[in-house]
C-alpha cells in the first residue's frame, strides 16, 4: 500500500483534533470541576503526617519498636524452653529449637560470616 494513495476522508478524520491541540475547549466535554472522577482521587496532603514529619517518624519508630519487642518475647520463650529442657537432660535440650540451632553447622557458618564482616 502506498501512503500517497490514502483516502482523503481518512486524513480529514485526523484533522478534527486541531481544537484540542490548540488548547481550545471542546463542546460537550464537562469542565474539570464538575467531573465526577475528582471525588475518587486520594490526596495525602490533608493528613497530619504530611505536615508533621516528627509525628510521622514517631509512628514509624513505634512500629519498629513493637516488631522488635515481639521478636524479643519470642526469643525469651525459646531460651526459657531450652533452659528448662537442659535441666531435664542434655538430649531434651537438643530437641528444642535453640538446641537444634546450636548443633547446626549452617548456623555456625552464618555466625562466622557475620563476625568476619
Amino acid at each position: 500500500m502506498d501512503i500517497n494513495k490514502l483516502n482523503s476522508s481518512a486524513s480529514n478524520s485526523f484533522n478534527k483534533t486541531e481544537e484540542t491541540s490548540k488548547g481550545q475547549k471542546q463542546s460537550g466535554v464537562s469542565s474539570k470541576q464538575s467531573s465526577p472522577n475528582t471525588a475518587d482521587k486520594v490526596s495525602i496532603s490533608d493528613y497530619k503526617f504530611r505536615k508533621n514529619d516528627q509525628l510521622f517518624a514517631k509512628v514509624e519508630l513505634d512500629k519498629l519498636n513493637d516488631s522488635a519487642s515481639d521478636e524479643l518475647v519470642e526469643m525469651n520463650k525459646q531460651v526459657s524452653e531450652y533452659q528448662k529442657a537442659k535441666e531435664v537432660s542434655p538430649e531434651a535440650a537438643q530437641n528444642t529449637e535453640i538446641g537444634q540451632k546450636l548443633n547446626d553447622p549452617n548456623v555456625w557458618e552464618d555466625i562466622a560470616g557475620k563476625m568476619l564482616k
